[in-house]
């Protein structure tokens, strides 16, 4: 019996012996190293693993990559523009609501195309009539008081250069709302200079990996991925809020001063380079 619990017990410790060999051998079979080459935060990451293949003792396998990401700037003039310009008018009837919008925005359109403003530049984006009531202390409607009319025009154009006049022209026609003036950049040019930003930021990046992978004495043998990110636009400012521009169109002496301004437009390429 004796003799039994002894043999039960070397085959014990036999079997953890080799338990804890294999354990052994199997975690220094693959060995990770990696690099991190700061020429700028963030911008270049390396990464070599090596892994062994436990039936093939002289052979390894090697996967080195190096992460890059560079990033463009252009700014660009805008050469697009969007004014809205309206007309509230107020009466006891609509109907009278509505000959009193009418007349005003029939001499504003006129002013506007006297002022270079063309037929496919402009068109109407709101028409409303609401009536105005009289309400109780106890929000109950008392009787309506008359009704007002709204009609605004949206003009988009590429000439910038009689922005003041159209504004000034018409307010004296008779609009009393002007919204936002937004400038932008076309989108067929806005096209264009992100397929040149998307150039430059992929050849910033290869320069870049160039001067990582010869620090380590490695060559660029080919491309693992790459993303490409275009969502880098920031429109500039509004100039003036509608009530400066407002008064400003009524000056008898100077015209309203209305500045387009640049918008900045970026590019960032992120490129997963292989090397060898």
């Amino acid at each position: 019996m004796f003799s039994n619990i002894k043999d039960n017990r070397l085959i014990n410790s036999k079997s953890l012996f080799l338990i804890i060999f294999l354990s052994v051998s199997v975690s220094v079979s693959v060995s990770v190293s990696t690099l991190i080459l700061s020429l700028e935060p963030h911008d270049i990451f390396a990464q070599s693993v090596s892994i062994k293949n436990g039936n093939k003792t002289n052979q390894e396998y090697f996967n080195n990559t190096l992460y890059v990401s560079a990033t463009t700037i252009e700014k660009a003039k805008s050469d697009l523009v969007t004014i809205s310009i309206g007309v509230e008018t107020t009466n006891k009837t609509a109907v009278d609501a509505v000959a009193a919008n009418s007349f005003k925005m029939n001499n504003i359109v006129s002013a506007l195309r006297d002022n270079g403003v063309s037929e496919d530049e402009i068109s109407t984006s709101q028409y409303s009539i609401n009536p105005n009531y009289n309400y109780s202390q106890s929000g109950n409607i008392l009787e309506t008081m008359g009704f007002t009319v709204t009609n605004t025009l949206k003009i988009q154009s590429m000439n910038l250069s009689n922005i003041s006049s159209w504004i000034d022209s018409a307010v004296n026609a008779g609009a009393n709302t002007i919204g936002n003036i937004d400038f932008q950049v076309s989108e067929k040019r806005l096209d264009n200079l992100r397929n040149m930003l998307i150039e430059d930021a992929i050849a910033a990046a290869r320069q870049k990996a160039n001067i990582a992978s010869s620090a380590v004495g490695l060559n660029i043998i080919g491309i693992k991925s790459m993303m490409i990110d275009t969502d880098g636009f920031n429109p500039p400012p509004q100039p003036f809020s509608n009530e400066f521009v407002q008064k400003s169109a009524l000056s008898d002496t100077l015209p309203t001063p209305i500045i387009p301004g640049e918008q900045e437009i970026s590019v960032s390429a992120h490129v997963v380079y292989l090397l060898g």
